[in-house]
């Protein structure tokens, strides 16, 4: 379930193929002013990522992940890609 998204992508309005990251929301109880999660919900993912993926797809992929999640999104790597 996700519970917050961070979108550091500097590209905003690429969506067609995004670098996705899953990370346990729990991990953020730490930061100032946040909302705490209780993650002795059951199973907690770490981390998972999907490279080359739409923005729709990420949002339906960290819905489907077990345990609440903050969902990152990113540019792609491009300069990979050129290589």
């Amino acid at each position: 379930m996700i519970v917050n998204v961070i979108d550091v992508r500097e590209n905003t309005y690429r969506w067609k193929s995004i670098l996705a990251v899953v990370e346990s929301a729990g991990k953020n109880n730490v930061a100032e002013n946040a909302d705490v999660t209780d993650v002795t919900m059951g199973v907690e993912i770490d981390y998972a990522e999907r490279d080359d993926i739409s923005v729709r797809d990420a949002f339906i992929w960290a819905e489907q992940v077990q345990g609440k999640v903050t969902l990152y999104l990113y540019d792609r790597d491009t300069d990979a890609e050129k290589a």
